[in-house]
Parts: C-alpha cells; structure tokens; sequence
C-alpha cells in the first residue's frame, strides 16, 4: 500500500545479479500492457500500488549478515540501516546477498516468504526513511 515515508524490505540469495534484475523486471506484451514481474506476483503486489521508479536492488557477491553491509549503498541508509538495527540487531540470524527495496511502500504482508533462484526470498518489514 502506498504511504511516503517508508520502504518495504525483502531479503534473500540469488546466485547472480541478471537473475535478480529479471525477477523484478516490468515487461509489456504487443499491445503496450504491462505485465507483472515474478516478484509482485510472488507478493501479490499489483500495479495500482507499485511504482517501479521507487523500487531499488542490492546485489552482493557474498553473503552476509550484517544490516550495515547488506544496505551500504542503499538510499536513505543510514536510517533504514538504523530503523532495522533497532528491531533485528545489527546482525539477522541469516545470512543473505541481496535486498529488494520498494520505497514509499508498506507492504500489507500478504505472502511473507516466495522462491528466487530456488531459494528463499523474505520479507522483513517496512521501516520509515523519512519523515
């Protein structure tokens, strides 16, 4: 659901950044209609509350667990990063190589966990970025 302010946080492992890029790319079938990616499928997320301009990737080579390295290059951080840390610690209990952002989004929680690349792909909350 659609409320500024907030993002919307997916974790996961995916063995490379093309298939991450794939699993929430927008495609358009011959007529100009957009098509659902696999992931607003997968978290039955639909058109009317998704904006693809505020979604953002995180791909790293290696796992982690650390919050402040799986968010480094994230925009707004420094306050996810913080927002997380207050609820998780600074360490999840898995360790993950990708985050999937979707911004001034607070998802309603319809599906908590969906299958990337055969593995596990969570969702982990909605914190506020900004107020």
């Amino acid at each position: 659901m659609e409320n500024p302010g907030a993002v919307s946080l997916w974790f996961g492992n995916c063995s490379n950044e093309n298939l991450l890029s794939k699993y929430v790319a927008i495609k358009y079938d011959n007529e100009g209609d957009r098509i659902p990616s696999s992931f607003m499928n997968d978290f039955q997320v639909d058109f009317i509350e998704y904006n693809q301009d505020l979604l953002e990737c995180t791909y790293n080579e290696y796992s982690t667990s650390s919050l402040s390295e799986l968010l480094k290059n994230a925009s707004y951080s420094e306050s996810i990063i913080s927002e997380l840390e207050d609820f998780y610690g600074e360490n999840l209990e898995e360790q993950y190589n990708i985050v999937i952002r979707l911004y001034d989004f607070e998802y309603e929680e319809l599906v908590e966990e969906a299958k990337l690349d055969g593995r596990n792909l969570r969702y982990m909350g909605s914190v506020i970025y900004e107020d």
